[in-house]
């Protein structure tokens, strides 16, 4: 049996049912408050730090898919993002070597790796930078990639990027596509992202099961973008007008630091940071080579990811 976190999920709720498709037997959780329609396979709603549930999750099972995560970057929500994200990967790596799992296949992410040298592609092996941020979810997926590395299990790391599909239910990239549709992307940041379909990186998953080795980390990518490139094709998906033009990166910066300094001083919960600004500055391009070369993974274009996700959310009536 293997056991998928998080299959409530965007990603998770995808990798779930390729599992159940290729005839796998599988339990499923995900948080108490999500809805868990269409979840394949025996469901079990678990708090990721709910220690009694978690081992429970695990009777019987051979192989975890570990997708489940706090993802926000909220400034407020650091300590809590840290306490969810890396106390609950190592309460389920505990329970994991309890349990006798033969297989530990977890979601990390590429903000593990850092910001990739100016005209250049990061890859597994560019080294984490985001420490002076104070970014949340890079630093709580980065401790809690090092925990699983470090787990002594048979475990391999799926790197996703930046993903657009059907299925996402809680606005993650899709958030560009929510913003789009009511007329809000007037301009861009001048940064960049690497964008995939959600159902590839779902597939990479499965790959990273079957082929990958022990101890590697494996990009799961797509197309590097600019953020005005992905504002101009979800506008023309849409049927809206794109972003007129590009933010200045100076401005961003600055307004990010005005907003530190109220949120420290005056206890003001704004949700903009300057990390937030810089990894909108920053082209967080990455090359899935590796996965392409060990794992056969291949990526369709940015494009059919976006078309797709706009698609679902209007049959969805989301839009």
């Amino acid at each position: 049996m293997l056991l998928v976190t998080g299959a409530t999920g965007f990603l998770g709720s995808r990798i779930a049912n390729i599992l159940a498709k290729d005839g796998h037997k599988l339990r499923c959780t995900g948080h108490p408050d999500h809805p868990a329609d269409n979840i394949p396979g025996d469901y079990l709603p678990c708090d990721l730090l709910d220690e009694k549930t978690t081992q429970k999750s695990l009777e019987g099972v051979t192989a975890v898919f570990h997708v489940a995560a706090m993802v926000t970057f909220q400034p407020s929500l650091y300590d809590r993002q840290m306490q969810v994200n890396v106390e609950g990967t190592r309460i389920l790596l505990q329970a994991s070597q309890k349990a006798g799992v033969k297989r530990f296949v977890y979601t990390s992410t590429v903000n593990t790796l850092g910001i990739p040298p100016e005209g250049e592609l990061g890859d597994e092996n560019t080294p984490f930078n985001w420490q002076p941020w104070h970014l949340g979810y890079m630093d709580s997926k980065h401790a809690a990639e090092k925990l699983v590395l470090q787990s002594g299990l048979d475990a391999v790391c799926a790197l996703p990027v930046t993903m657009f599909g059907p299925g996402d239910v809680f606005f993650n990239a899709g958030s560009y596509i929510k913003e789009s549709a009511k007329g809000r992307a007037i301009l861009a940041p001048p940064g960049g992202t690497t964008v995939a379909h959600v159902d590839d990186v779902a597939y990479g998953h499965w790959l990273a099961y079957q082929k990958g080795k022990p101890g590697e980390r494996y990009i799961l990518g797509g197309d590097p973008l600019s953020y005005i490139q992905i504002l101009t094709m979800i506008a023309e998906e849409l049927g809206r007008r794109p972003p007129i033009a590009t933010a200045p990166g100076f401005i961003l910066r600055w307004a990010g630091r005005q907003s530190d300094r109220l949120r420290n001083y005056l206890h003001i919960p704004i949700q903009l940071s300057e990390g937030l600004m810089v990894a909108g500055n920053s082209h967080l391009y990455y090359s899935h080579k590796k996965a392409a070369r060990d794992l056969g993974y291949t990526a369709r274009p940015a494009r059919q990811a976006i078309r797709d996700a706009v698609n679902w959310y209007r049959q969805k009536g989301m839009l």
